[in-house]
């Protein structure tokens, strides 16, 4: 991540770009990825080689695309999601933030960044939201699944994140 958001950090968008999710790029955004998740992470040879899937791509602080990647990777999602796909470990969850950030270089505290991230999925929440009442059927179906809610558990959840 660091080393796209430093590769990206000079590019300026064409005035009349249009993102799917909206935004409006400003000298110190970044076109972030906006969901580098593993489930859109590509691996060759036992190694992350990129990240594809870029519909949610827009402009956004570098702490605003970190947010959500370490949402995805620590992982910091809800309880029962993560449960579900197998992750366990919660008690590991305050040092695998600090790897995280320290491999991506953030100088900051670990409850500053945990505010981030809840202040990132909050809005994630909130466009799922939006998105589906405006009639998008991807969004529609997200709501059906809970997708929403699940995100807004794991907020809830982060607010007692241990500041490590």
């Amino acid at each position: 991540m660091k080393r796209f958001h430093a590769a990206v950090a000079s590019f300026v968008p064409p005035p009349d770009a249009v993102w799917r999710e909206g935004g409006t790029w400003r000298p110190g955004l970044i076109v972030g990825h906006n969901d580098a998740a593993p489930y859109n992470a590509t691996w060759s040879g036992g190694r992350l080689v990129g990240f594809f899937d870029w519909d949610l791509a827009a402009p956004v602080t570098p702490e605003w695309d970190l947010a959500f990647t370490a949402f995805s990777w620590v992982p910091l999602h809800a309880r029962h999601v993560v449960r579900a796909e197998g992750f366990t470990a919660f008690a590991d969850r305050p040092r695998r933030v600090r790897l995280f950030l320290d491999a991506y270089g953030w100088d900051g505290s670990v409850g500053q960044f945990i505010e981030f991230v809840r202040d990132r999925v909050s809005a994630s929440a909130r466009g799922v939201r939006h998105t589906a009442a405006a009639g998008d059927p991807a969004y529609q179906q997200m709501i059906e699944h809970g997708i929403d809610v699940a995100l807004e558990t794991a907020v809830k959840e982060l607010a007692d994140f241990p500041d490590a």
